[in-house]
């Protein structure tokens, strides 16, 4: 393989060319029936052979950030972030460690800062704390960048606290290093009032897939999963099949626990988002005016609801696992020892597997169905880096010179670092796996009621409506729709 730093970001987007791969927030909850399966006999391919892994040779130059000269004196350049544990949070590396991501981060910064001449001073604060918010309104113009959550980011709109994406001077969101479909799929009232990059590093880390556990599969006769995806036959129904063939009390005490065998396992609030998003339905969708809306009473989302209660349900197949981490640490036990056939993993957490013993593969969540003609891949969340509304003029352009070229830096150098190094070096165990990661992150997907409204609806009444094994949506989406339409429409532009 050529070296990491030869393969730029673009080796991820060039992934697009999939068959019905790209999808946006915006439009995630049709349908699409462009390429319809063709009938028998026609010589023709159906809709569900088209897939294919993309290619992935090295592109020859880096992307160029085309900013020009600038000169800051020497000045700090105060960036804040809050320390999580389920993403890589820090805006800077310390130093150089000889390891490959945080050596790509720390010369990344040191690039930027020597070409502005300019110092990036981190300050951290702690997760959920006010501290950014109380600073910002109290005038600290010391503050240049704040990452916060995603939750955080319509308040700080709404309230006047930054200055949205489209009018920071300087950065260009049409260039390779913002991720375009993401930024498309996050606007509101078609306004991008924040925007994720490559520097963004949170976007890669809280990424969800699937494990599969090697072992299982020549034992119980499956079909290869990555020959699955592939042919376009990775559905839910399949792998329902599968969760339910390898399901057993092992011990045979009577009792389903954690010392037996199960088809799936995954924290309670991660399981339903990945599968509603994987089988292109959304519980908020967009009108026309590119305004947000309930959509869990949709004939789509019902579907797919009442298909994911029979797959996790039907036969005592899968286990719920609460735990303070988004991937929770019995969780991966139980699939290191083989106790599991399935589970959730978002890419931050998949290096806890470097040591089992046990193969395991890299895929997508399922489709829907066959006739569904490309993956879709879940962004859980985001903590979006933005510019607080005390900067100005000459401070307010600097804001956005540093964003651009920090987003290009991290495109060319961070990002292959942690492609190559974390998920294939690490972490994937076979060829295959490259594809995989391929079709997965280039086809992510943010779902605004999974993310900016999690508490209301992934974590709060969809979590409990599916622990309840509840199909009742009906229900949930009168009592939930007006709530959220009127949260929806205190947000800038939409109740205009």
């Amino acid at each position: 393989m050529k070296n990491a730093k030869a393969r730029p970001l673009a080796l991820l987007l060039s992934a697009l060319i999939l068959a019905g791969t790209c999808l946006s927030c915006s439009n995630a909850g049709e349908n699409p029936s462009a390429d319809p399966t063709t009938p028998a006999g026609s010589g023709e391919p159906s809709a569900a052979e088209k897939v294919t892994v993309p290619e992935t040779e090295p592109a020859e130059t880096e992307v160029r950030d085309d900013l020009g000269d600038y000169d800051f004196g020497g000045a700090d350049f105060g960036a804040m972030t809050f320390e999580n544990q389920n993403f890589h949070y820090r805006v800077r590396a310390d130093e150089m460690e000889g390891t490959s991501l945080n050596d790509a981060m720390y010369d990344s910064t040191v690039a930027v800062e020597d070409r502005f001449n300019v110092k990036i001073a981190e300050m951290l604060y702690a997760d959920f704390s006010n501290t950014p918010r109380v600073s910002v309104e109290a005038g600290d113009t010391g503050i240049d960048l704040v990452r916060i959550r995603c939750t955080d980011a319509t308040t700080w709109w709404s309230n006047n606290l930054l200055v949205t994406a489209d009018n920071v001077p300087v950065i260009d969101l049409s260039k390779p290093y913002w991720d375009k479909t993401v930024n498309d799929s996050l606007t509101i009232a078609n306004q991008h009032y924040i925007a994720l990059s490559a520097f963004d590093l949170c976007t890669y880390d809280l990424t969800f897939a699937l494990m599969f556990n090697k072992s299982f599969i020549p034992d119980y006769g499956f079909d290869s999963p990555y020959d699955l995806v592939l042919s376009g036959d990775w559905t839910m129904d399949r792998m329902n099949e599968m969760m339910k063939a390898v399901s057993e009390d092992t011990d045979g005490n009577g009792v389903r626990d954690r010392e037996d065998r199960w088809g799936y396992v995954a924290h309670p609030k991660m399981v339903a988002p990945g599968f509603w998003i994987g089988a292109d339905a959304l519980s908020v969708e967009k009108d026309e005016a590119d305004v947000p809306h309930l959509a869990v009473g949709s004939e789509k989302f019902v579907s797919v609801w009442e298909k994911l209660i029979d797959l996790c349900y039907s036969e005592n197949q899968y286990l719920g696992i609460d735990a303070a981490a988004d991937i929770p640490p019995e969780a991966i036990r139980m699939f290191s020892e083989n106790k599991a056939l399935f589970m959730d993993m978002s890419f931050f957490f998949a290096e806890e597997l470097r040591t089992m013993e046990s193969d395991f593969g890299i895929i997508p969540y399922p489709k829907y169905d066959t006739a569904q003609d490309h993956y879709a891949t879940r962004l859980c969340y985001y903590m979006p880096t933005v510019v607080p509304v005390t900067k100005t003029g000459d401070g307010l352009e600097r804001c956005g010179v540093m964003l651009e070229a920090l987003a290009a830096e991290y495109y060319n150098h961070v990002i292959p670092a942690y492609y190559d190094v974390v998920l294939q070096y690490k972490v994937a165990r076979d060829e295959e796996s490259q594809g995989m990661l391929d079709i997965i992150f280039a086809s992510r997907v943010i779902d605004i009621g999974d993310s900016t409204l999690c508490a209301q609806l992934r974590d709060g009444a969809l979590r409990s409506l599916f622990e309840q094994k509840s199909t009742n949506l009906a229900s949930l989406a009168k009592s939930q729709g007006k709530i959220i339409d009127k949260t929806l429409s205190k947000l800038p532009g939409v109740g205009d």
